[in-house]
This record gives structure tokens, sequence and C-alpha cells, in this order.
């Protein structure tokens, strides 16, 4: 489907619903103007590698980003766009188009029902929600004793990756129940499922909570499980789990807890390769696998000062043995009463003969209300290698150094600037980085 397709359902899909609100939610006709928060933003990355053996590499690339949302206040109409360009003068690559939202949309006044029609990102259901089409919702009129429930479902296409056209033999849909209590309180059960040449490339139950409970306990949960494998290979599988438990027992006591573990299956290659007849390395059905366990206990003794120790244990991919991981770090803000800031944070990470510590600090200052300038090292860096496809691999490199020098100058309430050159040294290339930014709202 190209971009004049998509236009054309637009139109007709806004026709709908305008006809739909019209029985919903009679009202006179009264032209008023929709007031709207938006933001564009340019960013350069240029980059300078030398490798160990001579050679040399430069990257060049520009981001230029719009954003621009709009709610009638009193009204039933809404609309929201989100998008960025990216290109690379250095390189022979084609230019990235990345499309986050680009909606209109309706909803009643007391907003009980919402409709909205085009590209979108439900934060419902995360990424899997990426869709353009179309997204119904609907809310109970009166609160229960336990909250207000919503009710929602979208179907439609997929983007094609960095393109402004969508994959037409990529089909998605789902629905989600929400249930939404006080201070925040949220629960969230949902199903996705997302459909490639007639087979089924993901069928996801999503589950999602945040419960705050009393006396500053607060518990975050989320949880992607598979309940097929992609094109019918493989098994039901959990996918995504991650878990945050903090209690802020005092003042000056807070201790956390997280578990994160998550899967990476290139469910997409895997039900391409099923559709043309190729065969299926069962290794890819396993893919990158990850988990981290932590533990972490903070005293605040003064204003002005946080002190921290935590315990680990981390496994970064499947087969590898698990590590345990030791930390001690301590923050200080407004150091001796002027705006200085320093953090410093200490861990020993033991995997059998490959164990190592690593260092990480930061100090800030900042010049009156508009300028703060940061300077950070850390010794310790990983990188993600893609590898043959299998989901990748992630290599903990121990005896790099990273120092990175970085400034945010607000100018004023509409432009901002960010500045960053950072120094990164490995064993095999040493790379000299510069980011810049701007950034203007309205």
């Amino acid at each position: 489907m190209g971009l004049a397709d998509l236009r054309r359902h637009l139109g007709m899909g806004l026709t709908g619903l305008s006809l739909a609100f019209g029985v919903l939610d009679a009202a006179p006709a009264t032209a008023q103007t929709i007031p709207a928060d938006g933001r564009v933003a340019l960013f350069s990355n240029l980059s300078t590698r030398e490798a160990t053996d001579g050679g040399t590499a430069d990257f060049t690339e520009v981001i230029a980003m719009f954003s621009i949302s709009g709610d009638q206040p009193g009204g039933i109409f809404e609309y929201a766009f989100d998008g960025r360009v990216a290109t690379y003068p250095s390189a022979d690559r084609d230019e990235r188009i990345s499309l986050y939202e680009a909606f209109i949309g309706l909803h009643t006044k007391d907003r009980r029902w919402n409709l909205r029609l085009g590209q979108m990102w439900l934060g419902e259901l995360g990424g899997l929600a990426s869709v353009g089409g179309v997204f119904a919702e609907f809310r109970l009129p009166n609160p229960t004793p336990v909250g207000s429930w919503r009710f929602g479902f979208f179907a439609g296409l997929e983007l094609a990756p960095y393109e402004l056209s969508y994959l037409n033999q990529i089909q998605k849909g789902g629905v989600w129940a929400a249930l939404d209590g006080d201070h925040g309180r949220q629960h969230i059960l949902g199903y996705v499922r997302i459909r490639n040449h007639g087979l089924t490339e993901r069928s996801v139950v999503v589950f999602n909570n945040f419960v705050p409970f009393g006396k500053g306990i607060t518990l975050y949960q989320a949880l992607q499980y598979d309940t097929e494998g992609p094109a019918g290979l493989g098994s039901s599988d959990l996918s995504y789990f991650f878990a945050n438990l903090r209690w802020r027992v005092s003042r000056i006591l807070e201790i956390q807890g997280t578990y994160h573990q998550g899967q990476s299956v290139d469910a997409r290659t895997i039900t391409d390769d099923v559709i043309n007849g190729r065969p299926v390395n069962p290794a890819k059905l396993d893919g990158l696998l990850f988990e981290s366990a932590r533990a972490r206990v903070m005293v605040r003794p003064l204003r002005w000062l946080s002190v921290w120790g935590a315990y680990a244990n981390d496994r970064n991919n499947r087969g590898d043995d698990a590590s345990n991981r030791i930390q001690l770090g301590a923050s200080a803000r407004r150091l001796f009463g002027i705006p200085l800031d320093v953090t410093v944070s200490t861990s020993q990470t033991d995997r059998g003969e490959d164990s190592f510590n690593s260092l990480w600090a930061s100090i800030g200052y900042a010049i009156g209300s508009k300028v703060y300038l940061s300077l950070d090292y850390n010794d310790t860096l990983s990188v993600y290698n893609l590898g043959d496809g299998n989901g990748g691999t992630i290599e903990v490199r121990p005896n790099s150094q990273r120092f990175s020098l970085s400034g945010n100058i607000n100018l004023n309430r509409t432009f901002s600037l960010l500045i960053t050159l950072e120094r990164t040294d490995h064993s095999d290339f040493t790379e000299t980085r510069a980011l810049t930014g701007l950034i203007i709202r309205f």
C-alpha cells in the first residue's frame, strides 16, 4: 500500500468516524482551533574509527525529527504526528524514514468512546501494537470499586522498515482490557496476533501491571508470552518478563529489587524462510537469551548524599554461565554548596577465570539555570554482535575506556542545544565521536 492509498483510506475513515460520532455525541458544529504542542529537532552524529591494523572509517549521520499533537478542548477531535528521517552523507546508505504516529481521531466529550485512524503506537501493548489502521476504545461510564475499566482493539498493517509504505502481507490485530485505579494503579491484559502470508508470525499475550502499595511500596511488571512459535515452528514460551519492586522504608532508606528476562527470536526471518521453502536452522528458534536479577539498598544519610550497594546475577547469552556482580556507589548533589554533582560507581564481576572490575564516574556542573555540563568516564563497555542472525551475542569488554563531555543548553522555553564529545578506546579500535542537537518547541 502506497501513500496515495493510505491518504484515500484515511479520508474515507475520517468521514465514517465523523458520521459515527454524529450519532454518539450530537453537538452543534462550531469552528474551533485545536491547540497543538510540538517540536522540531535536528541531530548530527560524526565519528572517526581507527583500527589497530591502521584502517580508518568515517561515519556521518543526520537525523531530523518532527512531532506535533493536538486535542480540542471540550471537543471531539484529536490528531498526532511523530516521525524522523535519517541520512548518511558519508556512506552509500539509503535514507531511513521512521513514522511512529500519524493519526486523526474522534472521541466523545466524556471520552467514553475513542476512535483513531492512521499510524499509531499504542502504549498499552508496547511495540507489538505499532500499526497502521484503526483503533477503538470504550470506557465503562461508572467506575467500579476496583477502578475504571477500558476495553480496546486495533487492526491494520505494518510499516515497511524505514520506509513510508505498508507491508500488505503483514496483518496485525489485537485486543486488551485495562483497569485504572487510584494513585496511578493500572492493570492491562492484552493479546496481539501478527499474520504473514497466512501464517502466524507471532501470537502474544501481554500482561502489564503498576501497583502502588501503602507506605512507599510500588511494583511494576511487564510480561509477553508467545502462545506458539513462528510459522508453527518451535513452541510456546515466555519471550519477555520484567519486574521492579521498590520499597521506600523511610526518608533515608530505600530497597529495590529487579528481575529481567528476555528472549529475542527473529520471527519475521523464520516465517519468511518457511514461506519461501528455505530450511530453518533450529538455533534460530532459540535466539538470544538474557537474564538478570538485582537487589539494591540505598541510604540517604544527608539530603545531598546517596550511597548504595547492590548485588546482581547476570547472564548475557544463551549457554553462558551466570556471573555475580557486586556494586558500590555514591552520589552527591550540590557538593560544597555549589552547583556541582558527583557520582561514582564501582563493581566487581565474578565470571570464574574471566573476572574483572569496572568503574563509572560522572561530574556535573550547572552554570546558572540554563547550562549544564557533565564529564563522564567508564572502563567497561558492552558490544552487540549481530552474528549469523540467530539472535546475536552480547560481548562485554572490561578493558575499554570511554571519556565524554556533554553540554545541555536551554536558551529559553523554545530552543535547546545538546553537545557531546566522546572518545572510546577498545583493544582493537579507537573511536572519536561528536554528537550535536538542536530542539525547537512550539
